[in-house]
């Protein structure tokens, strides 16, 4: 039996699944299994995943979602832990090691979760992780409810036991809802135990919307509706703040991209960063402001970016 399952759900992955696989199979803690759910892909995912066949084992399914995926492939794996790598990050070689320390000293621990260094959908560095200051620690579960808190999946290891008593990722979770289907998860695993942070950028989470597309941006409008009943039933709270907050961070991810490039002097990229911005939130003056910046003189518009002072903070550049 392998101390740690690391399940990769992929969909139409094939321009990151090696780069993630490679990323597992070069960690310094070797004692565990790799289990990639193809989720239905129509491009060359499935081939790519083939070509690591002594290594990864292969589960195909319908397409159903990120969350049933998980659910598969732990049903197939056997680790004392689980580890869910989404198909377009990376782990640094020391994550699993890190990480397996921190659940083995503490047996209270549902999960143990890192931070993470952020990078745009090529996986150039963007020079900011996602964790910002006044999150920089293990929640509560009132913060769970309260807060969209930055864990993302990837960046954590789970105890199987808590994991099981807590019925494992929503199923029903897709669709308009999906991208809640991790919230819906840490509040469920906060029910079973305290989770463990490691205030260090063990992982890279790539943000999958610029400069290319790699994923259609949800209607997270939609996705009110299905989580706000679930929230009020079982916490008699709004998901509404939740919602909200997620709703919001594409566009200051795209302004921490943006703000970065005009420092640089790369007013292309950050015109193109702003003008994405506007598209996912048409109503935001500063959006436009921050665009019709890139048209000024070199030297005005990086002073009117700011330094580090006035970097777009990473807690509010957060989540898909």
């Amino acid at each position: 039996m392998p101390r740690v399952s690391v399940i990769i759900p992929a969909y139409n992955a094939a321009a990151t699944i090696a780069g993630t696989i490679d990323s597992v199979v070069g960690q310094s803690f070797h004692d565990f299994e790799i289990i990639c759910v193809d989720d239905g892909s129509t491009d060359g995912t499935l081939a790519i995943i083939r070509q690591y066949a002594d290594v990864v084992r292969l589960i195909e399914q319908a397409n159903s979602g990120p969350a049933a995926a998980r659910n598969n492939g732990a049903r197939h794996s056997s680790g004392e832990y689980l580890a869910f790598l989404d198909a377009d990050d990376v782990w640094t070689p020391q994550f699993l090691d890190r990480g397996v320390a921190a659940l083995d000293a503490d047996r209270s621990l549902s999960l143990v979760y890192c931070n993470c260094a952020l990078a745009d959908s090529e996986g150039v560095a963007l020079d900011t992780s996602i964790v910002g200051k006044g999150f920089d620690h293990a929640p509560s579960l009132n913060e769970l409810l309260t807060q969209l808190w930055p864990i993302m999946p990837s960046a954590a290891i789970v105890r199987r036991t808590a994991y099981d008593a807590c019925g494992g990722y929503r199923d029903a979770l897709k669709g308009a809802s999906f991208r809640f289907e991790d919230v819906d998860f840490w509040i469920k695993m906060r029910e079973q135990g305290p989770f463990g942070y490691i205030d260090e950028p063990l992982i890279t989470w790539r943000f999958a919307w610029f400069p290319k597309q790699l994923k259609r941006l949800p209607d997270y409008s939609k996705a009110l509706h299905v989580f706000e009943a679930y929230l009020q039933e079982r916490y008699g709270v709004s998901a509404a703040p939740l919602v909200d907050a997620r709703a919001r961070a594409p566009r200051s991810i795209l302004a921490t991209i943006g703000l970065k490039a005009l420092r640089d002097g790369d007013r292309r990229r950050a015109r193109a960063a702003f003008a994405r911005a506007i598209r996912v939130d048409p109503y935001r003056l500063k959006n436009y402001l921050r665009w019709m910046r890139t048209w000024l003189p070199h030297r005005l518009a990086q002073s009117l970016s700011g330094g580090k002072a006035r970097r777009a903070r990473s807690d509010r550049a957060y989540q898909e």
